[in-house]
């Protein structure tokens, strides 16, 4: 008997670069010293792009990832967090709602605002960052629905096979 088994792994662009994975936006927030030019593998929705001229600059809402580095859907968040690249990185194809994983050494906190509100960001320089595609939800257990052949379900309850 044959058994097959795989596991979940990082995309090709992170795979790379090592980073830890388990550190948490709370947790750096939380002893910032400790984590200091360290590479962290973080992920979430991009809320704002900003290209300049010697970077491009994210401001993401910080999510939980899966065993192979998509971002969990929560409806809560530990915050947001700026993921800076050097590379020129389209706005256009970046754009607010994607998913990003990147894998980046944090360099401190940077006074900002969301909204009208202040904020402190957890900045990552990046190393490495992987946009993912769009996924299209998929349903299992979804089979199309043939009753105008034989006439609708409840046909089959009121008259039954008995």
């Amino acid at each position: 008997m044959l058994f097959l088994c795989s596991c979940a792994s990082l995309p090709k662009p992170l795979q790379d670069t090592p980073a830890l994975r388990d550190i948490s936006l709370n947790m750096v927030k939380n002893d910032p010293d400790k984590y200091l030019n360290v590479s962290l593998l973080w992920g979430g929705k991009i809320t704002n792009c900003i290209n300049y001229e010697e970077e491009t600059v994210f401001e993401v809402l910080y999510l939980p990832l899966e065993k192979d580095g998509y971002p969990m859907e929560k409806d809560a968040s530990e915050g947001r967090f700026l993921a800076k690249s050097k590379n020129f990185l389209d706005c256009a194809v970046y754009t607010k709602g994607r998913y990003l994983t990147v894998i980046g050494k944090f360099k401190g906190f940077k006074e900002g605002k969301i909204d009208k509100m202040s904020y402190n960001f957890p900045i990552l320089e990046c190393e490495a960052t992987y946009l993912w595609k769009k996924r299209i939800p998929y349903y299992p257990n979804w089979r199309p629905y043939l009753w105008f052949w034989y006439g609708h379900p409840h046909f089959l309850f009121e008259y039954g096979p008995w």
